[in-house]
């Protein structure tokens, strides 16, 4: 090889590196496919969270309590936490007093959600938090690596997806499905990532989000900012309908043989009673979809 091809190869190399390393750490390995980003995620999990403190520090101000005052006449509300993370949107409700709710915890990685769970099992068993704020038994946590979710529709009441819009390939098919199972009525509580995160393909403009809530059936919205990268969205869907109920997992969550809601639970597995088909229940309480 002579000196242009040594030239040619390094720079093909070194091109190469630049575009893993925007995909991987820019992207989140979003176009990976949903087992390797899950792997990724995994591997990320453990230090997650300290790239979040700061605005973690105001989840209760300006997440949580917004969503519940929301949801005031709802007595149990059954709230969907999609693409939980480390659970810091369940941690933050659960801390709320007066919070009576079930949430369904929803990650395609299972490392997430290994540390959403120790995180609320340190907070239900930490003697200086008041026992009407421990979460224990109100969170059920499901690992499913991708769309559509797998709930009936207007299964919620309330529907959180937090700093995730922007990593789907189809950002409306996602806002799509979850408008779908929302309860007519019900509050989706998400983000519109903003120009100062760097993503300029992904980042649409205050104007084009409520445009794009307005075409998923969401036409009461408020678009405010929350962090550098992230304003926060509250957008109500249209119609009314009367509240879930108190709601599980097992009560709603559709077989991905058969398409049926009938399950029996044991320790370490959830078992279809229609088909036989049987999910992995791991030692955190993780539901292996």
């Amino acid at each position: 090889m002579d000196w242009f091809d040594w030239l040619s190869l390094f720079a093909g190399l070194g091109l190469i590196g630049y575009l893993l390393d925007r995909e991987i750490y820019f992207y989140e390995g979003v176009h990976l496919g949903p087992r390797l980003q899950a792997w990724l995620y995994d591997r990320w999990s453990k230090k997650y969270d300290e790239g979040k403190r700061e605005s973690q520090l105001r989840d209760a101000e300006m997440l949580a309590g917004p969503l519940l005052k929301l949801l005031e006449k709802t007595p149990e509300p059954f709230i969907l936490d999609f693409a939980t993370g480390t659970g810091r949107l369940s941690y933050a409700l659960t801390g709320q007093p007066g919070f009576n709710g079930h949430i369904i915890a929803l990650d395609l990685s299972q490392g997430m959600l290994v540390r959403a769970a120790e995180k609320l099992s340190r907070a239900s068993t930490d003697l200086d938090t008041p026992a009407t704020a421990r979460p224990a038994g109100r969170v059920e946590f499901l690992r499913h690596r991708t769309l559509p979710l797998p709930f009936p529709n207007a299964a919620f009441d309330a529907v959180c997806a937090l700093e995730v819009l922007e990593l789907f390939p189809n950002m409306d098919e996602a806002l799509a499905e979850l408008s779908r199972v929302l309860a007519p009525g019900g509050v989706l509580l998400t983000s519109r990532g903003t120009e100062a995160s760097g993503r300029r393909a992904k980042v649409k403009s205050k104007l084009d989000f409520g445009l794009m809530l307005t075409k998923h059936d969401f036409e009461t919205f408020e678009i405010i900012p929350w962090w550098k990268f992230f304003d926060r969205v509250i957008a109500i869907r249209n119609g009314a309908s009367e509240p879930a109920g108190r709601k599980r997992l097992q009560d709603v969550l559709q077989c991905s043989t058969c398409g049926q809601i009938q399950w029996e639970r044991s320790v370490g597995a959830m078992k279809c009673l229609n088909c036989g088909n049987v999910l992995s229940v791991t030692g955190e309480g993780i539901v292996l979809n």
